[in-house]
């Protein structure tokens, strides 16, 4: 069947669907409306994902692992294998059809933490690769090793370590077998290279340095080259003198805010030590290094040679903020074509030439402008000659027509889809997040083989599905547009009231349940569980053993009256699985490759940073560091750029202090914080944010937090001073919970929360006593949702929305998330959207009143057996230090 009619089709049948609401006012949203969220079934059957899309996959859906990275096929089709990443455990899957067409699937995995020093597998990422019909290839990641094990059991029949020859801290990325010379190579992200083994040697053959961050590996079909993608920006750098185990040789704040003059060339700064030191620069960000395509000859793999470096998406200038994040290669005959996942957007590299000749734009139609595709991983469907590429963004696979640079369509698969494969006529595709999480009041207790996957919440997917017909493809391209918001419809969105001041309250890791599984409203019931609200007004502080336990005390009395006083949703949601990519979430960077595969095994305990000059890509290993690097901006960049850009103003009380290395120990106030490195903040960020207040650091009370947030606000935006800015963004941690510290004020992890409920209810107060109360609205919000339990989905999160303009004790029901208070935030201010997901998303329209109420909020006080205000105080130096999401 000839192409072109295909195209023409689906572009007719869209056209005519649009053609009756381009004449009227439209808006985005998605369809799941106050619909609570709910996993997709195995065979097809609907979803409702945190947020309101629906995720419906085609096709069967085979459950994997947690964290489907990496995905092959052995040469006779007849069994798959996925590296399942993490997070709360690094598997492979592996799964065999009969003749009759039923699935097998076998799961073994890494060691636990807990195993004895024997265990000796205890890592696993994203490649993968069969040797033969019953054999693995498997990189090893953090060990910087690759493994070969028995298909059928995980046994291991070898290995070969990147260590070697003066190599150190390697971390085995992606790879790539050739099997016809018995030949593999492997991505090196610690050090910058790609490395070559034969199967029958331990030794490395040879190792040649290509681009920063290489991420992913394709062979030319006639094994001659290979082509990594390089999604790195920067090569960063120790701050000199910087020693992990004395922080004060670090700065108390970053060296500098990119892009700006100071990230080119350097500066002089102060340590925490007081001592001056010369932070060097970043240099240029569109070097031949960064965001490129490196093309490596290895006709001779015992001397591989860096033939050329390509750059692949638009370079970092004007409205393109972040890089174009190359995540995926493959090549087809003399072509070779790279998913730029930042830039919405495959290029088309000439491999002889090494030029790109053309790229394949993925747009939404009337929302081009706006990126949030995600392309990652490619396969090539011979019979069509069409490119398909999973597109992480929209959960589903596009279809591309590479001979006229077209999208003929999409498929939809399962929750961020990240390596397709063709295999016959059947399509196969690795779903990193699968069918959705569901309540987290229950654990898991099908009984997998060898109990490895026991207890794991989250698992991802296989979709398995018969190439569509072209009629087929159209209906799923528009089912996939419907799902994800991204169809208009008729009618302007919801009227907004007249606010003119917003403040974001963003705090850490708790679900609806846990707070207010026992909150009531004026408009109807509320989907919650009492038994469940372990911080709520009949809370439970336990003393582990240690001290008395208290059962039915109030851990929260300041939420409850704001939610009694003002509005809350319990149908809202963080997108986000960890603090990482909730606070990437938070300020429109939407997770990418990097983000999601990094964190996913940092998680595990697999991906560390190290302060080694040797190993450069260890220097952006972020572990559970959560804040947005430079080779993480989306290209729009992130809501601060947006703000910018729009002629609005913001102030930031310390949130993007969570970067890469960051040490955070007691005595380190104001800032709480010392930086090793320079790794820079976003420069909008870094010019408009506090030097006076404290990131992350739980050694600090949230009492000192909202104090010096009090103090400062009174100083800049006090009555004959500047005015309040358009938005106020807060960092307030701890609820996070930290092991209990009576000397300090914390006799149970629950005096942590406590401690936060009454920061809260102090700034809120402050905030209703300014004269910029009338047209104020604060949204407060959790990061993620990881630490308690939830009887509706473990995404599920709080959302208080207070001020004079919110509706009075009212529950919203809409299912919404990140996106949505962002879009809400936006449409408040007169900000246009950033990105697709904003765009689509669900707004919060619906927790205001159309009359204001401007009673003030009052303070509360909290139960002083749980936490007394007055007694507590930050911790005593060699204190251990709780990090951002870490054991406590």
């Amino acid at each position: 069947m000839r192409r072109t009619p295909f195209a023409v089709r689906f572009t007719l049948l869209l056209a005519a669907f649009l053609e009756g609401v381009y004449a009227q006012p439209v808006n985005y949203r998605p369809p799941a409306g106050a619909h609570y969220s709910v996993p997709a079934g195995p065979a097809g059957t609907a979803g409702v994902l945190p947020g309101g899309r629906i995720l419906a996959p085609a096709g069967v859906s085979l459950t994997t692992g947690p964290g489907a990275f990496g995905l092959a096929i052995n040469a006779k089709g007849s069994t798959l294998a996925t590296a399942n990443i993490g997070r709360e455990v690094q598997t492979i899957s592996v799964l065999e059809q009969d003749k009759k067409g039923a699935w097998t699937i076998h799961n073994f995995g890494t060691a636990k933490k807990t195993a004895p020093e024997s265990e000796d597998w205890r890592s696993l990422f994203m490649g993968i690769a069969f040797s033969g019909d019953k054999s693995l290839l498997v990189s090893e990641g953090e060990s910087g090793r690759v493994r070969m094990v028995d298909a059928a059991s995980g046994a291991k029949r070898r290995i070969w370590d990147l260590n070697q020859n003066g190599a150190t801290n390697s971390f085995a990325g992606d790879l790539a077998l050739d099997q016809s010379r018995g030949i593999f190579y492997v991505v090196d992200q610690a050090n910058f290279r790609l490395v070559a083994f034969d199967l029958k040697q331990s030794a490395p053959l040879g190792s040649v340095k290509v681009g920063r961050l290489p991420f992913a590996v394709a062979l030319a079909p006639d094994g001659k080259r290979a082509f990594v993608t390089c999604l790195g920006i920067f090569q960063y750098s120790a701050v000199p003198g910087a020693d992990t185990k004395k922080p004060q040789t670090g700065l108390p704040f970053p060296a500098f805010g990119y892009p700006s003059p100071e990230a080119v060339a350097g500066v002089q700064r102060k340590t925490g030590a007081a001592t001056d030191v010369a932070v060097p620069g970043l240099g240029d960000p569109n070097v031949r290094e960064a965001n490129s395509l490196a093309i490596v000859n290895v006709e001779h793999p015992n001397k591989p040679e860096l033939a050329n470096l390509v750059r692949t998406g638009p370079p970092i200038q004007d409205k393109v903020h972040g890089g174009s994040s190359p995540s995926a290669v493959l090549a087809v005959g003399g072509v070779v074509y790279v998913a730029n996942a930042h830039s919405d957007s495959i290029s088309i590299v000439d491999a002889a030439a090494a030029t790109v000749t053309g790229e394949i734009p993925i747009r939404i139609p009337t929302l081009e402008t706006l990126r949030g595709i995600l392309p990652l991983g490619m396969a090539w469907d011979e019979t069509h000659k069409h490119l398909l590429v999973a597109e992480a963004g929209i959960n589903a696979v596009g279809v591309l027509d590479p001979a006229s640079k077209t999208v003929v369509g999409h498929i939809p698969v399962g929750w961020f889809p990240v390596k397709p494969l063709v295999d016959g006529g059947t399509l196969y595709v690795a779903n990193a997040k699968g069918r959705g999480a569901g309540p987290s009041t229950r654990a898991i207790v099908q009984a997998w083989e060898g109990s490895v996957m026991a207890g794991v919440m989250l698992r991802g997917t296989v979709s398995v599905l018969p190439l569509p017909s072209p009629e087929e493809l159209t209906k799923m391209t528009v089912r996939v547009y419907s799902a994800n918001g991204l169809l208009p419809s008729p009618g302007a969105d919801p009227a907004l009231p007249p606010v003119k001041h917003v403040v974001i309250i963003v705090k850490e890791n708790r679900t609806f349940d846990e707070v207010f599984g026992d909150q009531k409203a004026s408009n109807g019931p509320v989907a919650g569980i009492p038994a469940l609200a372990r911080y709520g007004r009949l809370g439970y502080a336990d003393g582990k053993g240690g001290r008395l336990s208290l059962q039915k005390v109030d851990i929260t009395p300041n939420h409850h009256a704001l939610a009694d006083q003002f509005a809350f949703s319990d149908n809202f949601h963080a997108d986000s699985d960890v603090s990482v990519d909730g606070h990437h979430w938070l300020v429109g960077a939407y997770p990418d490759a990097w983000t999601e595969s990094s964190l996913l095994a940092s998680y595990a305990g697999q991906k560390s940073f190290r302060l080694t000059p040797a190993a450069p890509g260890r220097l952006l290993f972020a572990n559970g560091n959560s804040s947005v690097h430079p080779e993480e901006m989306p290209e729009a960049g992130t809501i601060w750029e947006q703000f910018e850009a729009a002629g609005k103003t913001f102030r930031n009380f310390g949130e993007g202090f969570e970067l890469a290395g960051v040490q955070e120990e007691p005595g380190e106030e104001p800032t709480g914080a010392r930086f090793m490195t320079n790794v820079p903040m976003p420069d909008a960020l870094y010019r408009n944010t506090s030097r006076e207040y404290p990131g992350f650091n739980m050694n600090i009370p949230d009492q000192y937090r909202a104090t010096q947030f009090i103090q400062e606000f009174d100083r800049l935006y006090g009555p004959g001073q500047q005015p309040m800015p358009d938005l106020i963004y807060i960092h307030l941690p701890n609820d996070h919970t930290a092991g209990a510290r009576p000397a300090d004020g914390y006799p149970y992890e629950a005096s942590f929360v406590s401690d936060n409920d009454y920061a809260l209810g102090r700034i809120v107060e402050h905030l209703s006593q300014t004269a910029y109360w009338p047209d104020m609205a604060i949204f407060i919000t959790e990061d993620d949702a990881q630490s308690g339990r939830d009887h509706i989905d473990a995404h599920r999160t709080v959302l208080l929305a207070v001020g004079p303009w919110c509706r009075r004790n009212y529950v919203s029901h809409v299912n919404s998330s990140f996106p949505g208070l962002i879009k809400t935030v936006f449409r408040l201010l007169g900000v246009p959207p950033l990105n697709l997901f904003d765009a689509a998303a669900a707004d919060l329209s619906d927790v205001f009143s159309t009359t204001p109420d401007p009673a003030q909020y009052k303070v509360l006080p909290v139960d002083p057996r749980v936490f007394d205000p007055a007694k507590a105080r930050a911790a005593a130096p060699g204190t251990p230090s709780p990090t951002m999401d870490g054991p406590r």
